[in-house]
């Protein structure tokens, strides 16, 4: 029988004995975190975990306030809200194969953008190309031309993707809503479409102002109209109708993009925000604060209507008082209408700008062709919104006021003439000979109609407005390098000019670092594409200045042609500086902001941009000249104001007929009234007008009929012959 073997424990080696340790001490903390939390929930936050659960059964839901109204000076009423039913569609609820139609729409939308700017920059070279040649065009060029017009046309147009054949739910659902509220699917779809690529977690209006009967008719029915929302929002409306249209802007749900700017920090998604015009400019003011709702909600989530919590009332915002005259304002878009109804030519365009030019209030400005601006209330169609931006029915939503630049022609002569008199390249005095036509750097320059004007001194030269006794002069600038640039920069040309509002155009002022800039810019381009200077290849592929800086460009700027662009705006700006005496205005189109009582909360007085010292002997010589044009025989506005009260309302005034080749001439005046108590300044132009005298000076003369209340309010043409 073996020997029982004595069981003997094995010693426990180190290694053995650090693994136990280990172990050991992670289950220790372990069981220390959930004994913590465990403590943490029961009994430091127990009260708030029994508080939290006891809202499981409620929701808060946002009260939208509505947005404070825009007044006039005399606080007329401009824009008001009112409440209105609406139907949309919730983004969430919609197919995947939708969203992504949407962002292929946004997709394509930037890149027809880049192809219609690049056929518009090509048709700008073509027609600078035009001018720099002096020359009218051919039977091909204007072919070409009109090409041109037509792809940049063409290459707006997106279409709108159709409604998924593989989506029959989709269908039926729009196929219902289109019913009850009278919208056919095709239309529901393409507003789905625009609505999620603009802005793609924002609830999709499909109709607004919807009858109370088929209002209560989808409230009551909501398992037929899945994803649909039907509630109340505020509008927009516009009791003046078309009245300064392109001054107020639109408003829509906030962006992603923009949820990320910092001036949208506290703003929440799905709030409305202006977007556009002075609903931008001021929208913090008008915008008001929300209110809240707090309801109890069964466990599917469903609302009892019934039975609310509490209530937290929305705050309209602050009302927005403007420098703008209602009556002014009237009178201006009715005077801009009859000058393009008597111009000789197909005018249907053009801006009028009339302002204090004391502090820069505006008190009427305004653009043709216009629009009403209750059509942003509501979804509308594609065909609204090409008719409201396209070039072919020139595009009523732009404020040419302060969105387009053109040469401003003679009405810059005076800033020419400052510029020479305050360099020393003349003196009030001196006589400068007109014979009707002067040669210069090979070219034949000739005054308008070859009149001939003799020997004149500078405020002579602008009473006539004679093109060869400034044309003299800019060559005589061009010697001395930026005499006239540096003087329209001190005006206001080339800069905006900071007015409230957004898109405001800086416009240009040419000189030889622009040009010689742009040469380079062309020949590196050229020579990329591999296409030979000089061609139509080069000047497709390319556009841009295909020449460098000659003296004939500085010709064509001391008297408002060749590539100067500058805004009706800019003008005011400049001929305001010459009535009070150098201040540079910072124009402005709100007043004040006040409460719903019409107590002024915070009044808008901005300062002046900056003083220009100006000899009081060289003020005086332009503005005897621009006395003479509108109040003496022979001056190139006298005939207009015919009758006009020149001892109590004295006009200062200067035509333009700006070359527009190859359209007609556009026809421009500027004028401004030094009267003590009410001075204004007054800008009118009209695209495709013809001579200033004959449609853009007798627009003005009704419009300081109205300011003066002088009695005579009829469209007084002038000579068709004056510049």
């Amino acid at each position: 029988m073996p020997h029982r073997v004595e069981e003997r424990l094995r010693p426990i080696t180190p290694q053995l004995a650090w693994r136990v340790a280990v172990l050991g001490g992670v289950a220790f903390v372990l069981f220390g975190i959930v004994f913590f939390r465990l403590w943490y929930l029961q009994v430091l936050t127990g009260d708030t975990a029994r508080v939290a659960a006891s809202q499981n059964g409620r929701r808060t839901e946002k009260i939208e306030a509505p947005r404070g109204d825009i007044v006039d000076r005399n606080a007329g009423p401009l824009v008001r809200t009112k409440k209105a039913a609406v139907v949309q569609l919730v983004p969430s609820s919609l197919p995947e194969q939708v969203l992504k139609q949407a962002s292929q729409y946004q997709k394509d939308l930037s890149a027809s953008e880049t192809e219609r700017l690049g056929y518009e920059r090509r048709y700008d070279a073509f027609v600078r190309q035009l001018r720099d040649d002096g020359r009218k065009t051919t039977k091909a060029e204007d072919k070409e031309r009109k090409q041109l017009k037509k792809a940049a046309a063409v290459a707006r147009k997106v279409a709108l993707p159709t409604i998924p054949a593989d989506e029959p739910e989709l269908a039926e659902l729009y196929r219902r809503v289109g019913e009850a509220i009278d919208v056919t699917p095709k239309t529901i779809h393409e507003r789905v479409i625009r609505s999620v690529a603009d802005t793609p977690f924002s609830n999709v209006t499909i109709k607004t102002d919807v009858p109370l009967a088929k209002f209560n008719y989808m409230r009551e029915r909501p398992e037929y109209f899945k994803g649909v929302e039907v509630t109340y929002r505020y509008l927009r409306e516009y009791p003046e109708g078309k009245l300064a249209a392109q001054l107020f802007g639109t408003v829509s749900e906030i962006s992603t993009e923009q949820m990320k700017e910092r001036k949208y920090k506290d703003v929440s998604q799905g709030t409305r925000i202006g977007q556009s015009g002075l609903e931008y400019s001021y929208d913090k003011y008008l915008r008001g604060t929300d209110g809240t709702t707090r309801l109890v909600v069964d466990a599917f989530g469903s609302r009892d209507d019934e039975r609310k919590v509490s209530v937290t009332e929305p705050k309209q915002g602050q009302r927005l008082r403007l420098t703008i005259d209602s009556e002014l304002q009237k009178t201006g878009e009715r005077a801009l209408t009859e000058a393009i109804q008597n111009s000789e030519y197909d005018a249907r365009a053009g801006a009028f700008v009339a302002m204090d030019p004391r502090n820069g209030e505006v008190l009427a400005m305004g653009s043709a062709p216009s629009f009403n601006a209750s059509v942003f209330a509501k979804p509308f169609s594609q065909k609204t919104y090409e008719y409201l931006t396209s070039n072919s029915t020139d595009a009523p939503l732009l404020n040419r006021a302060t969105e387009s630049g053109y040469p401003s022609a003679s009405t810059f002569k005076p800033v020419t003439a400052l510029a020479a008199l305050e360099e020393g390249l003349i003196t009030p005095s001196r006589k400068i000979d007109d014979p009707g036509h002067w040669e210069y750097g090979g070219r034949d320059y000739q005054n308008a109609k070859k009149a001939v004007f003799g020997s004149l001194n500078v405020s002579e030269a602008l009473k006539v407005s004679s093109d060869i006794f400034f044309f003299k002069l800019g060559a005589q600038a061009n010697d001395r390098g930026r005499v006239i640039q540096n003087w329209a920069e001190k005006l206001g040309y080339g800069k905006k000019t900071g007015i409230d509002l957004p898109n405001e155009k800086p416009g240009l002022i040419p000189d030889r670092k622009w040009r010689e800039e742009g040469l380079k810019a062309y020949e590196k381009c050229t020579d990329k594409a591999g296409v030979q200077k000089q061609t139509t290849a080069a000047l497709f592929a390319c556009g841009g200045i295909e020449r460098g800086w000659s003296g004939g460009d500085n010709v064509n700027l001391a008297v408002g042609q060749g590539d100067l662009q500058a805004t009706p705006l800019q003008v005011a700006v400049a001929y305001a500086a010459l009535e009070n005496g150098g201040t540079i205005v910072r124009p402005h189109l709100g007043k004040a902001i006040e409460d719903g009582n019409g107590v002024t909360l915070q009044e808008f007085r901005p300062k002046a941009k900056r003083k220009v010292k100006m000899s009081s002997r060289d003020r005086e010589a332009v503005l005897s000249g621009l006395r003479s044009a509108a109040q003496s025989d022979g001056g190139t506005s006298a005939d207009v104001w015919e009758g006009w009260p020149m001892d109590e309302y004295p006009i200062y005034g200067k035509t333009g007929t700006a070359e527009r080749q190859p359209n007609p001439d556009q026809a421009w005046y500027a004028c401004f009234v030094k009267d003590k108590g009410r001075p204004i300044v007054v800008v009118v132009t009209v695209e495709k007008g013809g001579f200033g005298a004959a449609t853009a000076a007798p627009a003005a003369r009704m419009i300081l009929s109205e300011w003066f209340d002088v009695g005579d309010r009829d469209f007084h043409a002038g000579s068709s012959t004056t510049r």
